[in-house]
């Protein structure tokens, strides 16, 4: 494991160096990415559509165009969508950071 394979790479946890592609260190059997890929990719995208989804209600209530739904009722949704689409984008882009991180990226987890 101490070939020239690893790039320099040091494990998270037992700091022994590990290959740039794997998704887990060899020797110790870390895994920051330890995690369900696909459940992180759905999340992400879920995320995203909340974002996009508010960002177009509160477009709608602020400009007071909104098909078959009375103005008073978007108007009011509209005031909580900043909110909404500040937490969904931020818990989409901690997603896509989580989806692309190997056991030597341990800045994303803290």
């Amino acid at each position: 494991m101490h070939g020239d394979d690893h790039d320099g790479q040091t494990c998270g946890r037992c700091e022994e160096p590990i290959p740039v592609d794997a998704d887990y260190c060899p020797m110790c059997g870390y895994r920051p990415a330890g995690y369900n890929r696909t459940a992180t990719r759905v999340g992400m995208y879920v995320f995203g559509a909340v974002c996009v989804a508010s960002i177009v209600v509160f477009i709608a209530g602020v400009s007071g165009i909104a098909p078959g739904i009375p103005t008073e009722t978007i108007s009011k949704m509209a005031i909580v969508t900043p909110y909404t689409a500040g937490i969904s984008g931020f818990f989409t882009y901690y997603l896509y950071q989580k989806h692309g991180a190997e056991p030597t990226d341990d800045e994303v987890w803290g």
